[in-house]
């Protein structure tokens, strides 16, 4: 897929860019290997990134410290445990793809040192799969990550370099993205949602609504509502059958035209159960309303939703947690999945119909398409060119479609342009 504006970077000027940017950060600077030492490890873990273990790509997280360091580390922390190997292993790519398996990029990293002027693999560390709320933006309770050196191997050259959860910088088929080119930090998606949004917090019960001392934040549904879509991708690009969702205006739904662009596999009644992360979002916020007046905050943020330690709080998050599984087990059925704007449930499997044929596409080349590049639109695959030709012909359609190789894009009709954005957060 084609990417975004960035500077073409291979490892060694990467390993440059990640000192200066470290630095920059104010990381410590401690917590990275020596210049030499850094250049390698990036070069043998791109390098790993282009291998396949069992028909499977690469896919796996390294950090940079020793096993006394990650020792002391997890004796503060009961979730994390630290597994030293009776043997170090010499870093290299082959030593990575034959340990990648073993260390499920969503549940352990791959602990790497410097011994006698050499990289080592000197074990495992098992994180859990709670780290991912925190990268999804929802509630994270556990223990962080030190400041140490992380690198992920996403897949064939796509690296992302952090400290400790803090991402510094991301390099992908060689192209450096120093801020990611995520379409949830636009201002044209969110706009989409905003009546959606309005709805939700103007049906909280009025007393609630009113709590003089309390109230919740803006951006909090808008939150709310991309740590569930975030999620939801993330399980469908890690099934790797590839999906789609659209999202379409309630007046589309209402009308003829929904049956004239799509045969469903399945279409649900309207029923309240539909409106899940309605109900679901209206408890949660009543309940932050409680919460957040005994704590004397007169606005509750985002921020305090993930520090703040509730029972019926956290059952509420597994809730919506739950709801993303819901919507990445729908989007997993060939076809697409269709919601409208406050997220109620219209039907999965769907067929889009119609035979009109979309001769290009515009590839967004920043956040809000300001600049575009005109690409055929028969360079793309089967579910993408039907994406495309419905939202030509329902310019208030929103689809997100994902490959099978776990690539994503958002495609909408933008200042009179069918548009696409790539997800690369």
């Amino acid at each position: 897929m084609t990417e975004p504006l960035g500077t073409s970077l291979y490892p060694p000027d990467l390993a440059e860019e990640v000192k200066k940017r470290w630095a920059i950060a104010d990381h410590p600077a401690h917590c990275l290997p020596d210049p030499a030492s850094l250049s390698r490890f990036l070069d043998v873990s791109y390098q790993a990134s282009l291998l396949r273990e069992e028909g499977e790509l690469v896919r796996c997280r390294l950090i940079y410290g020793s096993p006394q360091e990650f020792l002391a580390w997890a004796d503060r922390a009961e979730e994390l445990v630290v597994l030293e190997f009776d043997h170090a292993c010499p870093l290299s790519p082959h030593e990575i793809r034959k340990l990648a398996s073993a260390a499920a990029i969503e549940r352990s990293l791959l602990g790497v040192e410097l011994r006698d002027d050499q990289l080592v693999i000197w074990g495992l560390i098992l994180t859990g799969t709670r780290w991912i709320n925190r990268m999804d933006g929802g509630r994270y309770l556990g223990q962080p990550l030190p400041s140490n050196l992380v690198i992920q191997i996403l897949g064939p050259g796509h690296l992302v370099i952090a400290s400790g959860h803090e991402r510094v910088v991301e390099n992908t088929s060689s192209l450096l993205l120093s801020q990611g080119f995520d379409p949830f930090h636009s201002k044209w998606l969110p706009a989409k949602f905003r009546e959606a949004r309005a709805t939700l917090v103007e049906q909280l019960p009025v007393h609630e609504q009113m709590t003089p001392t309390t109230r919740i934040c803006d951006s909090f549904v808008k939150m709310a509502a991309q740590s569930i879509i975030r999620r939801t991708l993330n399980l469908v690009r890690q099934r790797k059958h590839g999906g789609m969702l659209v999202y379409l205006p309630r007046e589309t739904i209402e009308s003829d035209m929904l049956h004239q662009w799509f045969r469903f596999r399945v279409m649900f009644c309207q029923e309240d159960s539909t409106l899940r992360f309605r109900t679901v979002m209206k408890r949660l916020l009543s309940r932050l309303l409680v919460l957040g007046s005994e704590q004397n905050l007169s606005v509750v943020t985002w921020e305090d939703y993930q520090r703040i330690q509730d029972p019926e709080l956290a059952s509420l998050d597994e809730s919506l947690v739950e709801f993303a599984h819901l919507l990445a087990d729908l989007m997993s059925v060939d076809g697409t999945l269709v919601l409208n704007r406050e997220f109620q449930l219209i039907g999965f499997g769907g067929e889009i119909l119609g035979d009109l044929h979309v001769l290009k596409i515009h590839r967004a080349r920043d956040l809000e398409a300001t600049e575009t590049v005109v690409e055929p639109a028969d360079a793309s695959g089967t579910r993408h060119r039907s994406a495309y030709r419905l939202v030509l012909s329902l310019p208030d359609a929103l689809a997100v479609v994902v490959s099978q190789d776990g690539a994503i894009r958002f495609v909408a009709h933008h200042e009179g342009k069918l548009t696409y954005w790539p997800y690369l957060p």
